[in-house]
């Protein structure tokens, strides 16, 4: 389950949208009477506020009146749910949300909300295309005591109420779920672009359109894209956040699609001595400068002896790694043991800005193979720190195994795309 909160000025608006909606239903209402109209709500919640003012900010009439939040469980975590269903996670919901306490330094405030204390509405709507249902929450800013509930990082507030109702239900956590998301659209972006013989937006946008995604095109005063941005289901992903470093924003769209036709191959495939097929990977696209790399290391090599023969040596399983950067691919052949290590060891600093999982995986992967040069590009394309985050000496230690290598490779790429600080450094 995903949700987003933010507090709006038009409260009456976001009632009536929520409640009145076609395929809308009421889940509950808190501190109401059953059985209002929208306008009958919003006007209650008004008349509370007014009851207050004198306690609101030195007599100020608040600018943001309403609290909204939107809930989106996948349509398998509520499968044959009932209306009591509903009802018992928007209560989970407001408990966890009240529970969490976000406060500015210098203010003396409550950190915490009292929605389950306030006047608020809760509807769950039918989307009339794909039948994916999620909840909607109107809450008043003021709650029965006549405080005003806190809004400082109210959308930090819906994600953490949402990863701690996974956490209790055994759901998919927020951010799992954006980062499959994000793939998925990733990838039918991709499909899209190789699908057309000729470079033409019109086209790409109506490619996605018909593979079910909703997609807003902005455009400057001439008519040119110069941004856009793809739905799926009840969640909203920029053109930035999609691709690897930047690839499928409007600006690199068509550099993209060239490299698409350009090599049409994606898959790369190998036998084993023994004739069975090894671990394929699709090539990794991604958009960066290169340097030269610096020469690969030769692959170890198990020695074969006149008393042994090549059926009894056992050769290891081996990943194959096209990656590309700025249409110049690059070769990693890495044990499946050594894979698996940098796999599990690669992550994501918390401070980047356009880099993703798949990024740092490639610039260990890169510097696994000694490609340092195009590992440094690749970290600063995505606003990393590049080669200032290069260790001094950096190297495969003599008595350095494969997994050993692994593991320090990925720590190497995580401190390579954590964010360069400009400026004087401390």
């Amino acid at each position: 389950m995903i949700a987003k909160a933010d507090t709006i000025t038009h409260g009456s608006n976001a009632v009536r949208y929520s409640a009145d909606k076609e395929l809308a239903e009421i889940v509950k209402v808190g501190h109401l009477p059953e059985g209002l109209t929208t306008s009958s709500i919003w006007s209650r919640m008004m008349l509370h506020q007014a009851q207050f003012r004198e306690k609101q900010r030195g007599h100020r009439r608040i600018k943001n009146t309403s609290i909204r939040i939107e809930m989106s469980p996948a349509p398998k975590e509520t499968e044959g749910w009932t209306m009591a269903d509903w009802q018992k996670l928007a209560d989970d919901f407001l408990r966890e949300f009240d529970a969490v306490s976000l406060k500015r330094r210098d203010r003396d405030e409550d950190g915490h909300t009292h929605l389950a204390n306030s006047q608020y509405v809760v509807s769950l709507h039918h989307d009339s295309k794909g039948q994916i249902l999620h909840l909607h929450i109107n809450a008043n800013r003021i709650d029965m005591e006549g405080n005003t509930n806190n809004e400082y990082m109210i959308g930090k507030r819906a994600t953490m109420a949402a990863n701690r109702i996974n956490e209790q239900r055994g759901w998919i956590q927020s951010m799992t779920k954006r980062e499959w998301n994000i793939d998925e659209i990733t990838n039918a972006c991709i499909e899209a672009l190789k699908s057309i013989d000729s470079f033409d937006f019109n086209t790409y946008e109506a490619k996605l359109r018909a593979k079910g995604y909703g997609v807003k095109v902005m455009r400057d005063s001439i008519g040119k894209v110069c941004g856009y941005s793809v739905k799926k289901g009840n969640s909203t992903y920029n053109s930035s956040e999609l691709g690897h470093c930047r690839s499928l924003t409007p600006s690199r769209l068509r550099t993209t699609w060239e490299k698409l036709h350009r090599d049409k191959s994606i898959h790369t495939q190998t036998l084993n001595p023994k004739g069975t097929q090894s671990v394929s990977r699709p090539v990794t696209s991604a958009i960066a400068k290169v340097s030269q790399p610096k020469q690969q290391s030769s692959p170890k090599q198990i020695p074969l002896h006149s008393t042994t023969t090549s059926e009894s040596v056992k050769q290891p399983v081996m990943f194959h790694h096209n990656i590309d950067v700025e249409g110049k691919h690059y070769l990693v052949d890495i044990p499946e043991k050594a894979n698996d290590v940098l796999m599990k060891e690669a992550t994501l600093p918390d401070d980047v800005l356009w880099s993703r999982l798949a990024d740092v995986q490639n610039t260990a992967l890169l510097l696994f193979a000694n490609y340092v040069d195009a590992a440094t590009q690749m970290s600063e394309s995505c606003g990393g720190g590049g080669s200032n985050a290069m260790e001094s000496g950096w190297g495969r230690k003599e008595d350095e195994d494969d997994m050993a290598w692994a593991r320090r490779c990925a720590q190497q790429a995580f401190g390579m795309h954590k964010r360069h600080s400009r400026g004087v450094h401390r």
